[in-house]
């Protein structure tokens, strides 16, 4: 299999699905082929930095339902108001997606 372009796969949003294929094809996506939107079905969440940039200030998810749009600046507070829990495809995906936009030490 041919090596995939980045730029092209940043283009795609974040979901279970191309986590799915990603996972099935044995490709693992550097920050460079990660999208900053997360496309849950139900949800959306858009990240206020590219993957892998970290931003001094910190960074914001802005969380899209049907009953409006919120701001977090914390991981942990976006997955308690979707209840996504660890085991789920949607929560696994979404943990994965976090990490890309985790602090480096």
């Amino acid at each position: 299999m041919a090596e995939p372009s980045w730029r092209q796969l940043s283009v795609i949003r974040e979901s279970v699905l191309k986590a799915s294929v990603l996972k099935a094809c044995g490709v693992t996506p550097t920050a460079a082929g990660v999208s900053r939107t997360f496309d849950g079905g139900s949800f959306k969440v858009f990240a206020n930095v590219h993957p892998g940039t970290h931003n001094t200030e910190g960074i914001w998810f802005t969380l899209y339902q049907d009953t409006g749009t919120r701001l977090f600046d914390n991981p942990k507070q976006l997955l308690k108001v979707l209840r996504a829990s660890p085991g789920t495809a949607t929560g696994d995906a979404i943990r994965t997606w976090f990490t890309f936009f985790a602090p480096t030490p």
